[in-house]
């Protein structure tokens, strides 16, 4: 995640609390925190109002007053699985009606002080989730929520992995972590086991790029996705990817460049996926569209316009793009906010 605003973490969490200004609507919660079951977007195939392109169909909208503003994203047997960032909170939508309800939960984030991120399932069928914390009663680290829902627990940590962002299992069940501060992809076994297993100045943040990001902090490694051997790394603040192999023995090959720094089309580059064809898909969150890289590096625009709205993680599922729009700097900044969770045609 990304944004381009003054103070990100204090505006974020305040929406997160829901109690910013004494007149925003109390968040529709169920007993287990979520939000309850209901349909709280157009069934697919239709199109968010005054967009460009009918190839973008909402699946769902969230409210950002709530503090619903999706960050991290994962799908599974026509469902997806969507982190509100701000409250800890995971949904659970249908992607043929839209229909939303609570799946589970992580510890809450301090207000001003932590959101939850990346998202991804194990082999066991639990949900992995990240969690970033500045604040001392709340751990950062990866938690895990049951195969049924429910409470996370704290699966791995490290005291170094304070920005846990992107997640991605590889074949043999290890779950690979770009934490956006260090610039370093950590490895974590089964047992939660937690090891750095490469860092690099290609992977490091610099809030000073590309124009500059407008945070007070660098944001480097982010989206994650594995694809031939290979682990490719978005960095937001570059506005590249970055290759680190997998060698045979499974450690990590030298972190090279995949896709040169382009501020113009990749600045704000948060997650990633590899889809039919095998080519990189990335969500570029401040520059609301989302591209497809192919394998020469080219660039071509998949969806942009009033459709995005801070997109911030995307997968393929069905031979399609979903994405959510995590809409933070629209939220942060108290312009309309459009939260929801896309599906995008990959017609290419």
């Amino acid at each position: 995640m990304n944004s381009k605003m003054t103070v990100p973490l204090r505006s974020l969490l305040c929406i997160a609390a829901a109690a910013c200004s004494a007149n925003q609507p109390t968040p529709n919660t169920s007993a287990q925190g979520g939000v309850e079951a209901a349909n709280l977007g157009p069934a697919p195939g239709s199109t968010l109002a005054g967009q460009a392109s009918t190839a973008s169909a909402l699946i769902a909208a969230f409210d950002p007053h709530a503090g619903q503003l999706p960050e991290g994203l994962t799908t599974k047997d026509g469902f997806a699985y969507v982190g509100f960032a701000p409250l800890g909170e995971v949904a659970k939508v249908d992607l043929r009606t839209g229909t939303t309800k609570s799946f589970g939960e992580v510890p809450r984030p301090v207000r001003g002080k932590g959101f939850m991120t990346g998202l991804a399932f194990g082999a066991d069928g639990s949900l992995y989730a990240a969690l970033v914390s500045f604040d001392p009663t709340v751990q950062p680290g990866i938690y895990r929520i049951p195969a049924t829902g429910g409470q996370g627990t704290l699966f791995a940590k490290h005291p170094k992995m304070v920005f846990p962002n992107g997640l991605a299992f590889d074949d043999a069940g290890a779950l690979f972590v770009a934490d956006s501060a260090s610039g370093t992809v950590y490895k974590i076994g089964p047992s939660g086991v937690v090891t750095a297993w490469t860092s690099s100045p290609l992977l490091a943040g610099d809030s000073t790029a590309c124009g500059g990001s407008g945070n007070p902090f660098p944001i480097g490694a982010n989206g994650i996705v594995e694809r031939d051997a290979a682990f490719f790394v978005t960095n937001t603040d570059q506005g590249s990817i970055v290759r680190v192999a997998i060698l045979p023995d499974g450690t990590a090959g030298t972190p090279k460049i995949a896709v040169a720094p382009d501020c113009a089309e990749l600045a704000g580059a948060d997650g990633v996926a590899v889809d039919s064809r095998g080519r990189l898909v990335v969500a570029v969150n401040r520059q609301n569209k989302v591209v497809r890289l192919a394998r020469s590096g080219a660039v071509e625009i998949v969806a942009e316009g009033e459709a995005l709205d801070f997109p911030a993680s995307v997968t393929i599922d069905d031979g399609t793009v979903i994405a959510t729009n995590f809409a933070l700097a629209n939220a942060s900044s108290g312009k309309l906010a459009k939260p929801g969770l896309l599906r995008i045609a990959e017609n290419h």
